[in-house]
């Protein structure tokens, strides 16, 4: 379950010029909205998604959590379910762009930060708009190799190629293989 992650972390430069692009396109009310460090539920930030009328990837600002009448939001979903869930029907593929992502151990509750081999990762989730604007869900999976050692789920992860695939598929599912592989770095 992925419950934090960094979307910048002052050294990724793919991120970077994603925040240069974004800031010459929202106006600075806006921008000072979005989330550019620690994400956390609740937290505005940018999601990818694919406008298939123009053919084209965006970056849009989302809320991170599905509204639910309860009143806390959904901010996760299991990747093996998602799809034939009547509450994410409507939902299109979207991505995180993130520079690593946070998981904390069940045993110590020690929180470690989990990045992969390229310095920007994609964050596999869902969209949708809401009355209130666009909001997105991480989508998780069965935890892979060493990620196993510190948590049961972790979300679904994606090189760049595999990324824009992803927000692109008519059938999002048959991409869960794709999945990148993780390592932590240490307890933070």
């Amino acid at each position: 379950m992925c419950g934090r992650y960094v979307f910048y972390d002052e050294k990724n430069r793919r991120i970077a010029d994603l925040i240069d692009k974004a800031r010459a396109r929202y106006g600075e009310e806006e921008f000072s909205r979005i989330s550019m460090n620690e994400v956390c539920p609740g937290s505005t930030a940018f999601a990818g998604i694919y406008i298939p009328s123009r053919n084209m990837h965006v970056l849009r600002p989302m809320k991170w959590g599905y509204p639910r009448a309860s009143g806390s939001p959904v901010i996760n979903a299991r990747s093996e379910t998602a799809f034939s869930s009547r509450f994410f029907a409507g939902s299109i593929p979207c991505v995180l762009p993130a520079s690593c992502y946070y998981e904390w151990s069940k045993e110590t509750h020690a929180r470690y930060a989990f990045r992969t081999a390229d310095e920007c990762m994609y964050l596999g989730g869902l969209a949708r708009q809401f009355a209130d604007g666009w909001h997105f869900v991480i989508l998780t999976e069965e935890a892979k190799g060493e990620a196993r050692t510190i948590h049961d789920r972790q979300p679904l992860v994606f090189t760049y190629e595999d990324a824009k695939k992803w927000c692109a598929s008519v059938h999002p599912t048959s991409l869960y293989a794709n999945s990148a592989p993780v390592r932590f770095l240490s307890e933070t």
